[in-house]
């Protein structure tokens, strides 16, 4: 579920600050309630670069540079039109305006209101449904996930992994994986993940994936193991967890990487085979 903010009558425009405030904070529980101060200098960057593209007089300019919540590691950045939320355990990068909410997911960028959910959206609350189901999403439950190699140089390691369809019925994947590094114990290490960016920077945008039963999808991870600045020691996992795209529970994958840079690796979109 993509918990945006309550339900309004009136646009963003028209709503008095301190109902906004309160709509704020009604959206992630520990988030200051009250808009920062413009910043001398900020910017947009990856997801948030791309939804801020695709409506740039919606989201209009910012007014912080992302930062994420440490309870949940949700990003969020603040905007003269709105919020920014990209949510970690869905995968999701959305747009809300306090009264609807604009979403880039298996469809593109599509827009209902705060008060509604896309037919592929999941919703628990019962909530009106608008759209129509484009065929079921991969699940983590009907998903194996496994390393197929890895390519080190200079430096640098890009491993690729594989997605396979264990169900018998067909189903699709739209976007990037979560991840989170952890070690021997299961304990959770440093784990920055940059969606497309970095040694993915110039793939083309994410496209809907269809797996058949037993089909598979790739996607590939790149990170650095040399030490980045003042950095004497780099995260090292013994475990991965990988969260398929909008999916709800992550697979435990054993391998081992060492992440330097605190821990940051790129992450490419899921695509076909031999894309």
């Amino acid at each position: 579920m993509f918990p945006f903010l309550p339900r309004m009558r009136r646009p963003l425009g028209a709503l008095p600050r301190r109902f906004l405030s309160i709509a704020i904070v009604a959206l992630l529980v520990g988030v200051p309630a009250a808009p920062p101060a413009e910043a001398a200098s900020c910017e947009f960057v990856l997801g948030f670069a791309t939804l801020h593209g695709l409506i740039p007089g919606i989201v209009g300019q910012c007014l912080e540079n992302e930062h994420h919540n440490p309870t949940n590691g949700d990003g969020l950045q603040m905007t003269t039109g709105g919020l920014l939320v990209w949510r970690k355990a869905d995968n999701w990068t959305a747009f809300t305006d306090g009264y609807r909410t604009w979403v880039n997911g298996p469809r593109g960028l599509e827009q209902r209101l705060n008060s509604q959910r896309f037919a592929w959206e999941a919703n628990p609350d019962g909530l009106p449904v608008v759209g129509s189901e484009i065929g079921d999403r991969c699940r983590s439950a009907g998903l194996a996930v496994g390393l197929t190699g890895t390519d080190a140089g200079a430096g640098n390691v890009v491993a690729t992994l594989r997605l396979t369809n264990t169900t018998a019925r067909t189903c699709t994947l739209f976007g990037y994986p979560g991840l989170q590094l952890l070690d021997a114990q299961g304990n959770p290490l440093p784990t920055h993940a940059v969606w497309g960016g970095g040694w993915f920077s110039n793939d083309p945008p994410p496209s809907t994936v269809v797996l058949a039963p037993g089909a598979s999808a790739q996607f590939r991870l790149h990170w650095g193991q040399i030490e980045v600045g003042d950095e004497t020691t780099c995260p090292t996992s013994e475990r991965v967890e990988i969260t398929p795209p909008n999916a709800f529970h992550f697979i435990v994958l054993p391998m081992h990487i060492r992440a330097c840079g605190g821990g940051r690796i790129d992450v490419s979109a899921v695509r076909p085979l031999d894309s």
